[in-house]
């Protein structure tokens, strides 16, 4: 009698793939198998996995929340209540001997009814429990579902340190073994292309994918130039009654644009049934990174420029794409969103991506180089090593011997948030990391480019903040949009000016003037510390542009209301302000002398600190800058294990008394 199995996972083709990849391999492996596939109405296994034709059934299930609402909390826990219990139904009917998850939120009802069934029958339902995780960082529900399994296969060999060893096991990515292999010639004689053509074959999915749409449009004007060029372009269509992104509508109007509509060596295509025609006849594809894009293109041994998704959980496409990349089997694009923009519409750079695909072009043994590093990064055939440990699970083998790898190398840059990202690049500033390299230089921008677009007004601010840490100058266009936006909220407003008082020692001088009306913005802005960060501008901006005379006259007057200002911190920073950039001696003596008696101490620590400055910069003389010195109010609050206001008064009458020495 053959032996059951169920294969559960969907939601996306990248999760069914696999599962359909060692169907097929068990098939050929135990051709008197009974299988059942158990997915999701509405989902890509629905029309997967007939065509391939396994029997399906449905359950419901539902992605856990990301909030804490108790209703959506509550909806959750009804809806894979009512899977699991449709799924242990299954399972009784179907008794399977073992269940092949590959995860996503469908997979949930039957991998966590089987581990429930086991527990009730104390061990009578003895199905095993095998998952299936597709990138290096488990997803969600395998994370949930791990201590639930027998077994847990991953594609890369780094998954299994967060795993325990014992129940885990290096597989690879199984992908399709239907694609059909072609000779190079032919297929381009299949194709209609020429033979000598250096062919870029660019895809993005059955639905394509916009960004690599559009650069490759973008792109084409220049990249076309060469006659040598010959560009594939699998742009996707819409998929379900809903529509969607027309990939190929998109591509045309931007062709129509650039006036190549009709150009014969820019094969446009929406759907391709074919991938080993295409594969055979193309020299270099252009993918993104997900797992399964990234295996199948290594097992064909084709070089690639690799432009992963910027914002999904984990980084696992931009984890995935700087794998490859540093073992130099492909280039690396990072996309990022239009700053500012109100969609976050995520583009790659044109200039960016044409420098790439040409070096590529123009240096033939490095592209064989990175055929053949392609080829090398994924040994062995995922399914059948799957297959030999399934075999393994249900008593028809030995255990199999493991399978090794090529370990990734530790990216320090992959999985931070805004808050570990922020506290990263303050290491680096302090010298307790090492700095980034160009290419970690170019993805840190393209985090911070996403938080900038972000709704969240926390994300905007810590956005600002990592480009100052970080010395960005190039990010100043959008720090200036928040700076000067009399609508932007409160923290980011704040930290745009807290940014800008570090870039402006060095930034660039197109930036003078946009800098100047954003610090006279900023130190009248309702929110206090907005005003105080805008007010730590002034010294920065004098000593790397210096005012005119008008500008400085601009503001002073307002640097001298906020001597009087509600909050002692803007009152402490106009007082520097002020101090550092007024001329007029016997005016800024006069405007001193209103916080001689200042009811916060630190405020007169400031006043003293200022009479420094002007003593040193010789605007006072430092006879009159002593007599001033002594006329400060010096008793304080502020009494910990020193007297901060006297230790100050004492320094900086020493150091003026030295002047005059």
């Amino acid at each position: 009698m053959g032996k059951r199995f169920i294969f559960t996972g969907g939601g996306s083709g990248g999760h069914v793939s696999p599962a359909l990849a060692v169907i097929t391999e068990l098939k050929r492996e135990m051709p008197d198998s009974e299988i059942l596939y158990v997915g999701m109405a509405g989902k890509a296994e629905c029309a997967m996995v007939p065509k391939a034709g396994i029997p399906l059934k449905l359950v419901k299930s539902a992605p856990m929340p990301t909030g804490k609402s108790p209703v959506q909390l509550a909806k959750f826990a009804a809806t894979l209540t009512l899977g699991i219990l449709k799924a242990i139904g299954i399972l009784l009917s179907f008794r399977p001997d073992l269940v092949f998850a590959t995860g996503g939120y469908v997979s949930a009802p039957t991998v966590f009814g089987a581990w429930i069934l086991r527990k009730v029958t104390f061990g009578l339902f003895k199905t095993k429990i095998l998952l299936h995780e597709s990138n290096v960082d488990l997803g969600r529900m395998n994370k949930m579902a791990a201590h639930a399994a027998d077994f847990i296969a991953v594609s890369f060999p780094e998954t299994i340190k967060s795993l325990k060893a014992e129940k885990s096991f290096y597989s690879g990515y199984p992908v399709r073994s239907t694609i059909s292999q072609h000779d190079k010639s032919e297929a381009r004689r299949s194709l209609g292309i020429p033979e000598k053509s250096f062919v870029i074959f660019a895809f993005g999915g059955s639905q394509g994918a916009r960004t690599i749409n559009r650069v490759l449009a973008e792109s084409a004007p220049e990249l076309l130039k060469d006659t040598d060029i010959f560009i594939i372009n699998g742009a996707g269509k819409p998929f379900g009654s809903s529509g969607g992104y027309d990939g190929c509508k998109d591509v045309r109007e931007i062709l129509a644009d650039k006036g190549l509509a009709d150009n014969d060596r820019y094969l446009l295509k929406d759907f391709i049934d074919d991938m080993g025609l295409y594969y055979a006849a193309s020299d270099l594809l252009v993918i993104r990174a997900g797992a399964g894009s990234i295996m199948e293109v290594c097992r064909q041994g084709k070089p690639s420029v690799i432009i992963p998704i910027t914002n999904l959980a984990n980084d696992h496409q931009v984890g995935n794409a700087r794998f490859i990349g540093k073992l130099g089997a492909a280039k690396v694009v990072y996309e990022e969103p239009e700053a500012l923009s109100p969609t976050g519409v995520a583009f790659a750079d044109k200039n960016e991506f044409v420098k790439a695909v040409s070096e590529l072009k123009n240096d033939p043994a490095g592209l064989k180089e990175m055929s053949e590093k392609a080829k090398n990064i994924f040994p062995g055939d995922p399914a059948k090593i799957i297959i030999s440990n399934i075999k393994y699970m249900i008593g028809l083998s030995q255990k199999p011997e493991p399978v090794g790898c090529a370990l990734r190398f530790n990216d320090r840059l992959i999985g931070l948030n805004s808050v570990t990202l922020e506290s990263f690049m303050r290491k680096i500033a302090s010298g307790a990391e090492k700095p980034l390299d160009p290419d970690e230089e170019r993805l840190i921008k393209a985090k911070i480019r996403l938080l900038f677009v972000s709704k969240n007004p926390v994300f905007n601010a810590r956005a600002c903040r990592i480009a100052g840490i970080a010395g960005f100058c190039d990010l100043m266009p959008s720090i200036l949009d928040f700076a000067k936006n009399p609508l932007s909220k409160p923290f980011a407003g704040r930290d745009a000016f807290w940014a800008l008082s570090r870039l402006t020692k060095s930034c660039d001088e197109r930036f003078r003037n946009d800098i100047f009306e954003a610090v006279l913005l900023g130190i009248s802005n309702s929110y206090y510390e907005t005003r105080f960060n805008a007010e730590e501008c002034v010294p920065a901006f004098e000593k790397r542009f210096g005012f005119s005379s008008g500008e400085k006259g601009r503001l002073l007057e307002t640097l001298y209301k906020n001597f009087k200002d509600r909050a002692f911190e803007v009152r402490m920073n106009a007082v520097s302000a002020a101090s550092f950039i007024d001329r007029d001696s016997s005016r800024i003596l006069k405007e001193l002398q209103r916080c001689y008696y200042d009811s916060c101490w630190k405020v007169r620590i400031s006043v003293m600190k200022a009479l420094l400055q002007l003593s040193e910069s010789g605007v006072v003389a430092p006879e009159a800058a002593l007599a001033e010195l002594d006329k400060i109010l010096i008793t304080s609050t502020g009494y910990t294990t020193e007297y901060e206001l006297k230790q100050v008064y004492k320094t900086v009458k020493t150091a003026i008394s030295t002047e005059i020495k």
